[in-house]
């Protein structure tokens, strides 16, 4: 396997360059549900994430996240959506530099539901 080491990513085209801690360090898609969606099976981390090893479920609206390579610290940028109307995901006080710990609820009664999940993560890996 090669490195290649950047500082800046510019795209064909493109007329200004990004920087490289710009460029998200994980992405994940994760199918709670009884059947497939999205091409997600049920149950299942979706094929097209980057930079996850594996995916648990903790119960209803309750999931971990693993990351292949961890970020360099717990001080990461993380955003998140599901496919569900009027609900949120978010990220637990639990979660690590390796983790991601992630309650699924509904927006209104805050209960917690299984959903299609998915995000992504930005910052420097470790």
């Amino acid at each position: 396997m090669s490195t290649l080491t950047v500082t800046n990513i510019k795209a064909t085209g493109e007329t200004a360059s990004r920087s490289v801690s710009g460029v998200a360090a994980a992405t994940y898609g994760v199918s709670q549900t009884a059947s497939t969606y999205l091409g997600i099976s049920s149950n299942t981390l979706s094929s097209q994430s980057t930079n996850t090893s594996s995916y648990a479920d903790g119960g209803t609206g309750i999931l971990t996240v693993s990351l292949s390579n961890a970020m360099s610290n717990n001080s990461y940028t993380f955003v998140a959506g599901n496919l569900a109307t009027n609900n949120t995901t978010t990220l637990a006080n639990t979660s690590s530099s390796s983790a991601l710990e992630l309650r699924s609820a509904d927006a209104d009664t805050s209960n917690l539901h299984d959903w299609i999940n998915y995000g992504a993560i930005f910052g420097d890996l470790a």
